[in-house]
């Protein structure tokens, strides 16, 4: 059964995955490192969200796009390629359905997760199979050796697009320049390491506080940024925490991803709230003033608004450094 498609560190020689044989088609790597063949330059593409849909748009392909799902993260795009997102047929204000998607007949089917099947109603594996599409998803960090997320998953992503797209010189070029603000930002990190809560809503008293763990970008910005996850020990994506825990490891930096579908209040006005909210009153972060905002469009999966997202957090984790 085919699986997400992307390269990963130490899954082989990344040079080698072209097919020049003249069969039309690309060899590249799965999230376990198999080898899965994929159409040449595909003309009919489906983006399953719209987090694939800004991987393509940064490598001019928006033409090749037939449909998207998911179009919300476009809002948080810059021009030009806001515009021509907004241009794309939506084929869902979730994600793509696995009816809609059949329906497009595409060549290839895009997402940025992490697997094919993992939104509720999105195709599969096998229903790609079924459909007789190929698939190509971003990974979060090493999936087949269980580590951490990083940005090198939004880098291999975009290489693998320009690679099946052939556009290898666009692709490159994207990349340099994502790779660029990460060493910009790196340049201006402290010689400490911050502890950064990640909250996603407003706490509220008797209930736990909702973190995100080590295999997503989130994290991955806060190490890139030159911070510390306070919760390094959790794996999963999305988690619960108690408040006492959280005062217990007494956070220096609160960062508020805003607008998870199951936050209570979105955008500026969670972040206004944090601040104010007396639960969190005695951490370091709120005493201090370091509650930064970043909105989930920026930072939840591989794309290149990831650059956005750690250029926010590094601005609120180093303010008033020289």
């Amino acid at each position: 059964m085919m699986s997400g498609v992307v390269v990963l560190a130490g899954c082989g020689d990344a040079g080698s995955a072209t097919d020049t044989s003249g069969t039309g088609t690309v060899t590249i790597k799965d999230c376990q490192g198999k080898d899965v063949a994929v159409p040449a330059s595909p003309r009919r593409v489906v983006t399953v969200d719209g987090y694939a849909a800004q991987a393509m748009a940064r490598l001019g392909l928006t033409d090749r796009i037939v449909g998207t799902g998911y179009p919300a993260p476009f809002g948080a795009d810059q021009q030009p390629f806001r515009g021509e997102l907004e241009k794309l047929r939506v084929l869902g204000r979730t994600v793509a359905t696995t009816e809609v998607v059949a329906a497009a007949t595409p060549d290839l089917v895009l997402t940025g997760f992490s697997t094919f099947g993992q939104a509720p109603g999105s195709p599969s594996d096998a229903d790609l199979e079924t459909m007789k599409a190929k698939g190509i998803s971003a990974c979060l960090g090493d999936e087949k050796n269980g580590g951490p997320a990083s940005l090198t998953s939004t880098y291999d992503f975009l290489t693998r697009l320009g690679r099946v797209f052939q556009v290898e010189e666009r692709a490159e070029q994207v990349i340099g320049e994502l790779r660029a603000r990460e060493q910009a930002v790196a340049a201006k990190r402290g010689s400490d390491k911050p502890r950064v809560l990640i909250l996603q809503d407003n706490p509220v008293a008797g209930q736990p506080l909702k973190t995100s763990g080590t295999v997503t970008i989130a994290h991955a910005l806060i190490e890139a940024a030159g911070g510390q996850n306070a919760f390094t020990d959790v794996t999963s994506m999305h988690a619960d925490v108690s408040p006492e825990e959280v005062l217990k490891r007494d956070p220096q930096v609160i960062w508020v991803i805003s607008d998870y579908p199951f936050a209570k209040v979105k955008g500026d006005e969670l972040l206004r709230q944090v601040k104010a909210n007396p639960l969190l009153a005695n951490t370091s972060a709120v005493k201090q003033g370091r509650v930064v905002g970043t909105s989930q469009f920026l930072v939840s999966f591989p794309t290149p608004l990831n650059l956005d997202g750690l250029e926010q957090l590094a601005a609120g984790l180093w303010a008033g450094q020289p």
